[in-house]
């Protein structure tokens, strides 16, 4: 199978957004290992050269147009490429002549531009899709460790005095990065709903509360852990369980979450969970909706078709970035357009 993984940047519009915890491979170094520009890999024009008529009789076979499904490129040069080949290479290997390419765009804004605008097919994300609900589909969900929902929670310290989300009034609260589901939004939601105004958070500031956001939810907690002047943290729950033991936890989360293993409550250090979110879809893989092509089904029924086991392992020191995928739909995100309404957040022209 030649490598379909190709990177093409294309430069993008708008404000650049960071969607949750929707794990971004690492950037590629490069072009095609084979030269080519899209065709097939015996460096022929792509109209089946080999002579050979191979067919069913449809004489337009291998003409259907190349499917551009993008990503973001991660921060390690040469491990993006690897990352992806094995997805691309199974849902081609999947759909009779088809072409799907997987390239990277430099930015999620980027991304959601070349949809919208007709120049790309599909991608993984959520931020483009609660962007653009009417012009995007949801064609599957991304699982993580069997599940397909993750959570966001908000904790605090043991010997403290805060017993519920209403008792942060007038505390400093630190978060993920400002549109980070898990570690930004659904937290101040959760604020929102304990009857405390949220002000113009995430962007500004709150009114009964001061939010602090940093980088990503490593940052998140480990300020909480370095700096007394916190609070609580808001983030996703994958780095609050090894801190919170396990009777903290409710069941939604002990039966629902991906990541519950062994490791929860295992820290020397113990904080107290304050409140744990509703269960949040996982990234979701998505298509334009005006997206006409005659292997549309096919490629979406492939791409639902991955289970744990069903890529092969990349090569190098890389994990799949996706592992298994469960069907969705649109509906499967109105929780978290809800909380985008309900805190006035703009995404963006993407």
């Amino acid at each position: 199978m030649p490598d379909k993984a190709r990177r093409r940047v294309l430069q993008g519009t708008g404000v650049a957004l960071t969607a949750g915890l929707a794990g971004c491979g690492a950037s590629s170094s490069g072009d095609g290992s084979d030269g080519s520009s899209g065709d097939s890999s015996d460096g022929s024009s792509g109209d089946g050269s080999d002579g050979e008529s191979d067919s069913t009789g449809d004489s337009s076979g291998n003409d259907y147009e190349p499917v551009t499904f993008l990503e973001t490129p991660g921060e390690t040069p040469g491990d993006t490429e690897e990352m992806w080949e094995p997805f691309s290479e199974y849902v081609n290997s999947q759909v009779d002549e088809l072409d799907l390419n997987v390239e990277f765009a430099d930015s999620t804004s980027g991304i959601g531009q070349s949809l919208i605008n007709d120049q790309a097919e599909m991608t993984r994300s959520d931020i483009v899709l609660l962007a653009n609900p009417e012009e995007i589909d949801v064609v599957g969900i991304v699982n993580e460790g069997g599940a397909s929902v993750y959570f966001s929670g908000i904790a605090t310290r043991p010997d403290s005095d805060i017993e519920e989300l209403s008792d942060l009034e007038g505390e400093s609260i630190v978060f993920a990065d400002r549109l980070s589901t898990s570690g930004s939004l659904y937290p101040n939601y959760m604020l929102n709903q304990a009857g405390l105004d949220t002000g113009e958070a995430p962007y500004g500031d709150p009114v009964d509360y001061d939010g602090t956001w940093t980088s990503g939810q490593a940052g998140a907690i480990e300020n909480f852990l370095n700096r007394d002047e916190f609070a609580a943290v808001g983030c996703d729950i994958a780095v609050l369980l090894e801190y919170i033991p396990e009777d903290q936890w409710p069941d939604r989360v002990r039966e629902r979450s991906g990541r519950w293993d062994d490791d929860v409550g295992s820290s020397s250090t113990e904080l107290e969970l304050v409140q744990a979110s509703q269960s949040l879809p996982l990234s979701p893989i998505i298509a334009r909706s005006n997206w006409e092509h005659p292997l549309r089904s096919d490629i979406e029924e492939a791409i639902l078709s991955i289970d744990e086991g069903t890529l092969r392992e990349p090569d190098g020191d890389v994990d799949n970035p996706i592992s298994a995928v469960s069907p969705g739909s649109n509906e499967d995100y109105q929780p978290i357009l809800d909380v985008i309404n309900t805190l006035g957040v703009d995404l963006g022209d993407l």
